[in-house]
């Protein structure tokens, strides 16, 4: 049997159950050969409750008509090319009712496309304009972690409630089971097949004003070894809420350098994680973690939390932000309430596993600071030294090494923490730095002038640069630390930096004199080699009523080297 056709069972397996685990309560099932291994998955998972249609556009009308009837979601499954299309009308109701229809296509692998093959059309986006929700799949594959996904996809777009939905899924052939009774749908690993209570979806999904966002859960219980996560959030309005919930629960917090929740007021902070969990933490296993808005930045941590296995509730923002696929339950609004309640049934966790991460925290501290001032000049003092500088009103992080650095360095502190984490991307730094100081500026903030900090590496220092033609319009103020390490220097930390010409087509160095740009836009230049010069520019630029462009040359440290010896020594690793 081809692995195309094992590929093709075991995906519309995990397709037909997830939806029926996530309360789909029938489906409409339309003849095709390109969707045949759907027909066959659907049929086994929903028994009586798989009917068929030999009409697309009555198949479509016939599900409306059940969910108008029964009130839970309803799915109806059509082979591809023009067979999708019969489906618009009902699409179109389902919109304008607000009614939960679920559209599966089956659809052409990606080489038919554009190429004059048979029932083949553009599926992806057909019904865009009234649809609340869409998933467009790629071909199947037998990967663990893909498979997880696969689940976790398709389970949250079955929870959509406010309108119609649709799944898209090329197959390849050959596409349905042979004719062989001894045929058996091939095994799929316990990893990849569920982990969660028998016949519960892969996640819980609570949308945004949907009543009562928690249910009591045999997980959900004082006592607990957890650990509370919180990536990059975009508003500081979170922290009072968790600093309340941290307290109530006693739960660990790691936190990443732009949380907003890096404050003193948030007890059982963790800000060594990047250590940490490559060290004296690395074999520590939660038993409940709550993940509030994205995923943390750095490797380290994102590959420890994929190893876990236990219940997970993640607080999504405006999209979800489960990247690994981990999440048992996903509460996307309510927040307060949900942390609220949260505090009630999880009170008292583990002391003896909270003093560990807190300890373990205590002394990586003290172990980085040490080995930074030993090391000296260099990437990872340069940033120490200018993110907790004081006399600045707010912090913006740049993408790439600056966050990196300033998540193992930023110590505690009320005011904000700015990055554009939303697709990780140096576009467009400098620009939105200098709203930001728009926005901290007197005639919005009611008082003095609010001088600002950038981070950030000379490439996007150079990528964004006519975003400083702006200035005289910005009321900036505060300084701009320009990290210059020759070009893309987190690209050394990657395989790709052992491949010949690595140099000029991928890190991209330079030998450009920054000062020019300070006096093309305007800037007050300094150019910083020493730990002295930088503090004092740093002061200069804090008390003055312009914006200073500081300019540290780092070219000649090992900023590899350094940034790991770093790292182990936080762990425990390296004296």
């Amino acid at each position: 049997m081809s692995d195309d056709l094992n590929r093709n069972a075991r995906w519309a397996r995990l397709i037909a159950e997830e939806l029926r685990r996530a309360g789909v309560s029938h489906v409409v099932l339309c003849p095709g050969s390109r969707n045949s291994p759907l027909l066959f998955a659907l049929a086994e998972a929903f028994g009586e409750d798989a009917l068929s249609h030999v009409d697309e556009r009555s198949a479509g009308f016939l599900a409306l008509g059940l969910i108008r009837a029964i009130g839970s979601a309803v799915a109806v499954c059509v082979t591809s090319g023009s067979a999708v299309a019969n489906l618009l009308p009902a699409v179109c109701e389902a919109a304008a009712a607000e009614l939960p229809l679920i559209v599966i296509s089956a659809d052409r692998p990606w080489e038919a496309h554009d190429s004059s093959a048979p029932q083949t059309m553009p599926q992806r986006g057909i019904f865009s304009a009234f649809t609340v929700a869409e998933l467009a799949l790629g071909e199947p594959t037998d990967d663990d972690r893909a498979l997880r996904a696969l689940r976790m996809q398709v389970s949250r777009l079955a929870q959509t409630i406010s309108g119609p939905a649709h799944l898209n899924v090329p197959l390849r052939d050959p596409l349905p089971p042979l004719a062989d009774p001894t045929w058996q749908p091939p095994e799929i690993s316990r990893e990849a097949l569920h982990g969660r209570p028998e016949g519960s979806p892969m996640v819980s999904r609570h949308p945004a004003g949907q009543a009562s966002p928690l249910v009591p859960r045999p997980w959900l219980k004082p006592g607990l070894r957890g650990l509370i996560v919180v990536g990059a959030l975009s508003e500081p309005e979170p922290a009072s809420a968790l600093s309340e919930l941290a307290q109530a629960i006693g739960f660990p917090v790691l936190a990443d350098a732009a949380s907003q929740v890096r404050h003193d007021e948030v007890p059982h902070l963790i800000i060594t994680g990047d250590a940490l969990l490559d060290g004296v933490l690395k074999a520590a296993e939660p038993e409940l973690i709550i993940q509030i808005g994205p995923m943390p930045l750095t490797r380290t941590v994102y590959e420890w939390l994929d190893r876990q296995r236990c219940p997970w509730i993640t607080f999504a923002t405006a999209k979800n932000q489960d990247s690994l696929h981990r999440a048992w339950l996903t509460i996307e609004g309510g927040w307060g309430d949900a942390l609220g309640q949260l505090g009630e049934w999880l009170h008292t966790g583990d002391q003896t596993w909270r003093e560990r991460w807190v300890s373990a925290d205590a002394q990586a501290r003290a172990g980085l600071a040490i080995a930074t001032d030993k090391l000296g000049w260099g990437e990872s003092l340069v940033v120490r030294t200018a993110i907790n500088a004081p006399g600045f009103a707010f912090v913006h992080l740049a993408s790439s090494m600056a966050i990196r650095h300033a998540n193992l360095h930023l110590l505690p502190s009320p005011r904000p923490v700015y990055s554009n984490r939303g697709v990780n991307g140096i576009d467009g730094t400098l620009g939105t730095f200098l709203g930001e100081c728009f926005g901290h500026s007197p005639s919005h903030s009611g008082g003095q002038p609010q001088p600002g900090l950038l981070v950030i590496g000379d490439l996007a220092f150079l990528h964004d640069l006519p975003a400083l033609a702006g200035v005289p319009g910005t009321a900036a103020t505060g300084a701009i630390v320009v990290l210059d390490n020759g070009g893309g220097g987190i690209f050394d930390f990657l395989p790709v930096a052992q491949v010949p010409d690595y140099q000029r087509l991928v890190r991209t160095t330079h030998r450009l004199d920054f000062s020019g740009a300070a006096t093309l836009f305007g800037l007050i230049y300094h150019a910083c080699c020493t730990p002295s010069e930088l503090a004092t520019a740093l002061a200069a630029a804090a008390s003055s009523s312009s914006l200073h462009l500081i300019h540290c040359q780092v070219r000649d440290r090992d900023a590899v080297a350094q940034h790991r010896h770093l790292i182990r020594v936080a762990a425990g690793l390296d004296a």
